[in-house]
C-alpha cells in the first residue's frame, strides 16, 4: 500500500480515538476514571501530533497560510449569517 493512503488512515483512526478519549474524560463518573482518560487523552493526542508531523515531513500534509484579505472577508461573511440567525 502506499505510504500516504496508510498514514492517513492512521491519522483518522487517531482522530476517533482521540474522540472516544474526550467523550470519557468529559463524562467521567469519578476522579479516577476522569484520572484515567485524561492520561489516555494526553498520549493519544501526542500520538496523533506525531502521525500530523511525519505526514507534514513527508509532504503529505501541506498547509499553506491564508491572506488576511480572505480572512476578514470569512469573518465579515460569518458575522452577517449570525446575525440573520439572530433576528429571527
Amino acid at each position: 500500500m502506499e505510504d500516504k493512503f496508510l498514514m492517513e488512515n492512521l491519522l483518522y483512526g487517531s482522530k476517533v480515538i482521540n474522540d472516544l478519549y474526550m467523550h470519557g474524560f468529559i463524562e467521567a463518573s469519578n476522579d479516577r476514571i476522569f484520572q484515567a482518560f485524561t492520561k489516555a487523552l494526553q498520549e493519544a493526542s501526542k500520538l496523533h501530533n506525531e502521525i500530523f508531523k511525519a505526514m507534514e515531513s513527508a509532504g503529505f500534509y501541506n498547509m499553506t497560510n491564508v491572506d488576511e484579505k480572505k480572512i476578514e472577508q470569512t469573518k465579515d461573511k460569518l458575522k452577517t449569517i449570525c446575525q440573520e440567525c439572530c433576528d429571527k
